[in-house]
């Protein structure tokens, strides 16, 4: 199936509130979020590329408002950057997807300036996979982190899911994540509301 914009060029007038009526958010983290991260998961070439084979179009928008967000956030930002080779006989990412991620491909974004955080490398679809990750967040007294990258259903869903069972509140950010096609985007948001976090937009948070 070929990938989609299902985001609007006119993110003002995006698809984000219609989403949040479509999701049970019933439930919230009682005594709020504390101490929270950013994480922006493989934003890489290898996604946001238009002439990449795996480019994901929405993630143009999504890269929109993560720098939005940056403009705002106080606190720690982690950026993941996924790579692996034809050698990682053992990682099942590799044999299952037949595909390398490495060289320009996968550089983060010149749009995004990791200075201002911390750089990680992961293999698999969890950030908290054979990475410092969790060391990290546990020195700087993090409680919650946000998520946001690509793929929505693949590395941003499982890392939340990590990060819950980790003991870290979950707040998934839904105008700053993409994938393939909105059917898969939106599955994911309801999963992660009815069982993982808090599910919003980016405006919903900053105004907190």
């Amino acid at each position: 199936m070929k990938a989609e914009n299902y985001f609007p060029d006119d993110p003002s007038n995006g698809p984000s509130s219609q989403w949040m009526k479509g999701i049970d958010r019933k439930r919230r983290w009682r005594d709020g979020h504390g101490r929270t991260a950013l994480l922006v998961l493989d934003m890489q070439n290898f996604f946001l590329d238009p002439d990449g084979h795996a480019f994901i179009p929405a993630s143009i928008t999504a890269l929109d408002r993560i720098i939005g967000l940056l403009k705002y956030f106080e606190g720690p930002v982690i950026f993941t950057r996924h790579r692996n080779s034809r050698d990682d006989t053992d990682n099942l990412m590799t044999i299952w997807w037949r595909d390398v991620i490495d060289g320009k491909w996968s550089e983060i974004t010149s749009d995004l300036d990791t200075s201002i955080g911390s750089v990680i490398e992961k293999e698999h679809y969890s950030a908290f996979h054979r990475t410092e990750l969790e060391n990290i967040l546990r020195s700087e007294g993090v409680d919650s982190v946000l998520i946001s990258g690509v793929m929505t259903d693949l590395c941003c869903e499982t890392t939340a899911r990590d990060a819950f069972m980790r003991g870290f509140k979950v707040i998934f950010l839904a105008d700053c994540t993409a994938t393939e096609n909105e059917r898969r985007h939106l599955s994911t948001l309801s999963v992660i509301a009815k069982a993982f976090g808090e599910v919003m937009t980016s405006k919903e948070y900053l105004s907190l």
